[in-house]
């Protein structure tokens, strides 16, 4: 037994030492020859109000593009991918990817993607296309920290539930307000944001609707959106489509969390957005975005079934020669400014 014993432990601290070893091996070969990484940006606009820091100031996505174009090699989702299968990933890559298919996407982002020549992806939740609506969670953000008229006890049906919130003495002074500053300093309109995107982000869309349009009700709101929040138009996806540094991908029909939907709805939102995007455009449509990230083993394979070539989700990781081509890993970025932003694409590099 004392021998079968020492063997087990020798065996065991071996092991341990080849993990160790090899953790230590990949380290270096990631200092040495960085594998390569996606990007994931929202906006290339400069809001009021940023509460899940989703924005990137035109100025500062110029100096994150030159510190791109410096230091990284640029690439296109498609390079990438016929790179992911043939096993031969390229030295610190870069592909650029933006989710939701704002209208700022072709005004600003475009430009300055052609000035320095840097390919991009850019997923469309297709049933935001050509109506005057707002994403929901900036329609959430101008009914709530926004609203200049909200009842001081505001009350609203939820999902068949009845839900109260004291909004006494609070006000909008704090706009600039986002969701990674300390909770416990909150004000009760923040909390207010907080607790609607926390509720309706599992809710089909004709659900979350019914919410915002009970808040729209009691600020007196209109339904149109505001000129610099829409999505795009048909022609101007189209236009987009045009433009050979661009990639359309679907991200869904109504942006929904397919974690949240039955396997039915998962099907129909994946390939439903596929289809409606490849009507718009006039052509295949190959990769797609989770929305809010969001997967597991069984979206991953319906994804798959769907005829993809890829999707991302919102694991911050290097892209390895074992990724998943339809669950891809990505980084979000912020509003860094160059210096920063080189900083933190170098950690990326080393994951």
């Amino acid at each position: 037994m004392k021998e079968e014993s020492l063997a087990s432990g020798i065996r065991n601290r071996a092991r341990g030492a080849w993990h160790f070893v090899a953790r230590v091996g990949r380290r270096l070969h990631s200092v040495v020859s960085p594998p390569p990484i996606l990007l994931c940006y929202h906006r290339v606009f400069e809001p009021e109000s940023d509460p899940h820091l989703l924005s990137v100031s035109p100025d500062r996505f110029r100096e994150q593009l030159e510190v791109v174009r410096r230091i990284a090699q640029p690439l296109a989702l498609d390079q990438l991918c016929a790179a992911l299968e043939e096993k031969t990933l390229p030295r610190r890559g870069v592909v650029l990817t933006f989710d939701d298919g704002y209208f700022d996407n072709l005004e600003n982002a475009l430009p300055l993607l052609r000035a320095v020549e840097i390919p991009a992806t850019i997923y469309i939740a297709t049933g935001y296309v050509g109506t005057k609506r707002e994403f929901w969670w900036d329609d959430l953000e101008r009914l709530t920290l926004g609203a200049q008229n909200l009842p001081q006890i505001l009350q609203l049906q939820i999902d068949g539930r009845a839900f109260e919130w004291n909004l006494t003495g609070d006000d909008t002074k704090s706009r600039g307000w986002n969701v990674l500053m300390e909770p416990d300093e909150r004000t009760s309109r923040q909390r207010l944001f907080c607790d609607l995107h926390a509720a309706l982000r599992p809710l089909p869309a004709s659900r979350q609707e019914e919410v915002l349009n009970q808040l729209r009700s009691v600020t007196n709101t209109p339904l149109a959106a505001r000129p610099s929040y829409r999505g795009m138009a048909p022609s101007e996806l189209k236009a987009l489509a045009a433009e050979t540094l661009i990639t359309l991908g679907a991200h869904t029909i109504s942006h929904c969390d397919l974690v949240a939907r039955t396997p039915t709805e998962q099907q129909t939102e994946m390939a439903g957005s596929k289809k409606q995007l490849e009507e718009f455009i006039g052509r295949p449509v190959a990769h797609f975005s989770y929305p809010y990230g969001s997967c597991h083993d069984e979206l991953v394979a319906s994804c798959a079934a769907s005829s993809f070539r890829s999707a991302v989700s919102c694991d911050e990781l290097p892209v390895e020669r074992s990724s998943h081509p339809h669950c891809l890993p990505r980084f979000l970025v912020r509003n860094w400014k160059g210096a920063e932003f080189e900083r933190r694409l170098q950690e990326f590099f080393r994951g």
